[in-house]
């Protein structure tokens, strides 16, 4: 079956993980994906060998995406790029803001060689303001975008244990190229599209945020807890926690009622509505874990679900690898199968393969060698 993106030429100037995550996920829609890196490599490469000698990131992010290596310093390599983009649908970087304007390739330039070009351009601050040119990794964001400060347990600010500064701004990356290739379906224009990972991430403060500005409350790290809802965080039973989550007022009434067997507990005046159980947060954990200290956690959890209550396990890594709902898919690294998860949406039942440094790089400049020098070559998937 023929794919989405499928005959779709994305030329990515990409390191790291925001702009492999968003390349990614056009791969897997059906796009080609030539992957540029830089004479020493994409630096995820070498974050760890843990993976049959390749990084963990690398391969989770690189799998069935072509490799050429160019030094952009020299201008035939620069020639060849042009080349690429002649032909490309997409233009994707990830450099260091205003290094691809200083090689050549900013937008303006991008637009001369291919004008029905969509160009991605993904960075820490944006490209303009005081802190443009800072450098900007996916903790540093946590951190200036107050996401640290509301996570962890009160008093400590912690920061995600996975990259979700990354990750949500190369997910967005994708949906914006999706709109505009659309876009470009209807008018034949291309256009210019920015993701900062601040910008990406500061919106997802957005309840924080909120909360602070009209509220009046400054939130912080709760742990497990949440800061706005109750009861929803962890709770000690006799052999372990249980995670708990209640979300509106008839699930407290169920809770209490069929999870519990305490249904006057509904209308007690420290509980009867979400804000006294966030107020009375303390008094409530203590008279859960009074219950729950003569029960396990398997029973506390069969009464909870035939309750229709949400519960869970707090697990490890450990455990999510053996967890029965996890999917996963294949991939070749160095001519090895290697398990990792499937993504929603992924349905490749092929093993796509890990590329090596320039693995391609060969063949890519074959092809592309021959390509006319004119501005405005027409698209690999014209309009």
């Amino acid at each position: 079956m023929e794919q989405a993106l499928s005959g779709t030429l994305v030329v990515s100037l990409e390191q790291a993980v925001a702009a492999p995550y968003c390349s990614r996920l056009l791969q897997e829609a059906g796009a080609r994906i030539i992957k540029i890196e830089r004479p020493e490599g994409d630096f995820a490469r070498e974050y760890d060998t843990a993976v049959d000698g390749e990084s963990t990131y690398f391969v989770w992010l690189n799998s069935g995406k072509e490799s050429i290596v160019l030094d952009l310093r020299k201008e035939e390599e620069r020639g060849l790029l042009k080349a690429l983009i002649r032909r490309a649908d997409v233009f994707l970087q990830n450099l260091k803001t205003g290094a691809a304007k200083r090689l050549g390739f900013g937008y303006q330039e991008v637009k001369e060689l291919n004008p029905g070009i969509i160009m991605c351009s993904i960075s820490g601050y944006g490209s303009e303001g005081e802190y443009a040119k800072m450098k900007a990794y996916d903790a540093l964001i946590q951190a200036e975008s107050g996401l640290c400060s509301v996570t962890g347990p009160a008093g400590y600010p912690s920061k995600v244990g996975a990259s979700i500064c990354d990750i949500s701004t190369g997910l967005t990356a994708y949906g914006e190229i999706l709109k505009a290739l659309l876009n470009r379906n209807l008018n034949g224009s291309g256009e210019h599209i920015e993701c900062s990972l601040f910008g990406v991430l500061s919106e997802w403060m957005s309840v924080p945020l909120l909360f602070y500005e009209y509220g009046g409350k400054l939130l912080s790290g709760t742990g497990m807890d949440h800061p706005q809802i109750a009861p929803y965080g962890t709770y000690q039973t006799a052999d372990g926690p249980i995670f708990i989550v209640i979300q509106n007022p008839r699930e407290w009434l169920q809770f209490c009622e069929k999870g519990i067997g305490l249904p006057e507990l509904a209308e007690d005046p420290r509980f009867s509505t979400n804000v006294n159980r966030v107020r009375n947060r303390d008094e409530l954990k203590t008279c859960f874990e009074t219950i729950f200290s003569n029960m396990t956690r398997a029973e506390v959890s069969r009464k909870l679900l035939d309750a229709g209550i949400a519960c869970g396990s707090i697990n490890s890594v450990a455990d999510l690898a053996d967890h029965p709902a996890l999917q996963r898919r294949s991939i070749d690294v160095n001519g090895k199968t290697v398990s990792t998860i499937r993504r929603t949406g992924d349905f490749s039942e092929k093993a796509m393969k890990v590329p090596r440094k320039n693995e391609h790089g060969d063949a890519i400049r074959e092809e592309f060698k021959l390509l006319p020098e004119t501005p405005g070559f027409e698209t690999s998937n014209p309009s």
